[in-house]
């Protein structure tokens, strides 16, 4: 029992906390785009917060529940409705077998994650139900979900279940910010002072051709001092490469684990959520941190998850939800 998908969306895939310890044979770590917004949606319904759960990307699936359950939506507002009654983000949903569940227009963000009481009933791979669409591995059948297919879920008793709550719309804030803090990269010394300062100082268009392996920006091309070629070395999700167009392009969940274009810049990981949450033809800007402040950043996004995780393990009851 769960649900089936009437329509499928642009793209919906089932996504966990990542595939990890498997960089080596080439394999992507996949996983959330925008991790924050996918653990928050967890912790809503109760669950561990690498719980797999789905990624909606801007246009939302219609998904017919065969069982009751309680669900939470969180990252993009989608403008989901029930039955045709709409509903909100960040809070716990009770859903009764038959419903509905569908999503209007974008008004803010680009991906929303839906998670289940329980978490889905969904096979590993590689250690992970992550999906990962150009490798046919994880989730349901190595693919984004579509019309007809049909969901299980690990759904929990629903007695004595309270959804009179709800997360402080301000955790996620970073949905209307469009500058992203970066740390310079090992080649940015390659790259001329007029690259390094319109780099720092002019915006971005993302293009239309960006998706979960990377972010094609367009803007002041980025030219390097000399020629120079690089040794294919390994890469992190956030790194901006610049090919030899001077376009940059963000690396993002999906991407390969190797690369060997100059990276110019890094996104610092409190960071990561925005630009997974920025739209097509959305321009951004860049600003340089030390890492200090980097660290700084992803430590005061750690605490406000430590504060919320204690908030709901007196909601739900769960001992351990905070350690």
């Amino acid at each position: 029992m769960g649900f089936a998908v009437e329509k499928s969306g642009l793209l919906t895939t089932i996504q966990d906390s990542g595939r990890t310890g498997f960089r080596s044979i080439g394999m992507p770590v996949s996983g959330p785009m925008d991790k924050f917004a996918f653990r928050m949606a967890n912790l809503a319904v109760g669950n561990e917060e690498n719980e797999a759960a789905l990624e909606v990307t801007l246009i939302g699936p219609v998904l017919h529940f065969t069982s009751d359950t309680v669900i939470a939506i969180c990252g993009a507002a989608l403008n989901p409705s029930i039955n045709n009654e709409q509903i909100v983000n960040n809070k716990p949903l009770l859903i009764h077998k038959g419903d509905v569940l569908r999503f209007g227009t974008a008004s803010a963000g680009m991906r929303a994650y839906i998670a289940f009481k329980g978490g889905l009933k969904i096979d590993q791979q590689l250690g992970s139900s992550s999906t990962n669409t150009l490798a046919k591995v994880g989730g349901f059948k190595g693919r984004s979900l579509k019309a007809g297919d049909k969901i299980e879920l690990n759904t929990k008793s629903l007695i004595d279940e309270k959804v009179d709550w709800s997360l402080s719309s301000s955790l996620f804030s970073y949905l209307e910010k469009r500058e992203l803090r970066v740390l310079k990269n090992r080649q940015w010394d390659w790259f001329s002072e007029e690259a390094q300062t319109r780099f720092l100082s002019e915006k971005f268009t993302i293009q239309q051709d960006s998706d979960r392996m990377g972010y094609r920006l367009t803007g002041p091309a980025l030219s390097l001092k000399k020629p120079q070629e690089l040794l294919t070395e390994g890469i992190a999700m956030g790194s901006i490469q610049v090919p030899s167009s001077g376009q940059p392009i963000i690396l993002m969940a999906d991407s390969q684990p190797t690369g060997g274009y100059p990276k110019i810049a890094n996104i610092i990981s409190a960071d990561l959520p925005i630009i997974a949450q920025l739209k097509p033809n959305e321009t951004l800007t860049f600003k340089e941190v030390t890492l200090e402040a980097a660290y700084e950043a992803l430590k005061k996004t750690e605490s406000e998850m430590k504060i919320v995780k204690a908030a709901l393990q007196m909601k739900h009851g769960q001992k351990n939800m905070a350690d």
